[in-house]
């Protein structure tokens, strides 16, 4: 009977630190997309500084370091601490670039959250829809706890973003590995800096 009751307030206790968590991701996404949409309807902004702006808020929700290992696969390893941190570098200007001229086609779209999900302890997604005038799209987001912390970046970090089903990291992996079987990790780098 102890065992059964210890199994059961072990429950209660995860459930109770699953929703602390998920609440936590809910929050401060809420908090970003507000953040980006006010600076986004802003016409007083001009585009640079207004970039500039939507990528220091978005940079502490978004681990791009991950995502720029990840797209790479097996390849990473291979490369050498210079040619990691110089790809890290790339991939994370060619994310914001993307990012930032993906903000200048907005026209008053809206953002809903409609589920979020712990998976474990350490994943976390939230599925929202990007509402237009004429559609909606689903858009999901990838959240992980990084282990240790740093001051720079939330406690929970997108490492990943499906839109309609597309993932962003499995489509440059794929992009990436089909270049790299014709051509050198240098000229993977050299398209990225274009």
């Amino acid at each position: 009977m102890k065992i059964i009751k210890l199994f059961l307030l072990l429950g209660i206790f995860l459930q109770l630190a699953f929703a602390n968590d998920t609440a936590y991701v809910e929050q401060k996404f809420q908090q970003k997309i507000d953040e980006v949409v006010s600076l986004v309807s802003d016409k007083e902004l001009q585009k640079e500084e207004r970039n500039g702006k939507i990528v220091k808020i978005s940079d502490p929700i978004f681990d791009f370091e991950l995502m720029a290992k990840i797209s790479l696969g097996q390849k990473w390893r291979t490369l050498s601490k210079k040619d990691q941190d110089r790809f890290i570098e790339l991939y994370v200007e060619r994310m914001k670039k993307s990012y930032s001229s993906k903000l200048d086609s907005y026209s008053g779209e809206k953002i809903e959250i409609t589920k979020i999900e712990q998976l474990r302890d350490d994943r976390i997604v939230l599925i929202s829809n990007l509402v237009a005038s004429d559609n909606t799209f689903e858009v999901l987001y990838k959240f992980y706890k990084p282990n240790g912390s740093n001051p720079n970046k939330l406690l929970w970090l997108i490492y990943d973003v499906e839109i309609q089903g597309v993932s962003i990291l499995k489509t440059d992996r794929a992009q990436f590995s089909e270049y790299l079987q014709q051509n050198s990790i240098d000229d993977l780098m050299a398209l990225l800096q274009k």
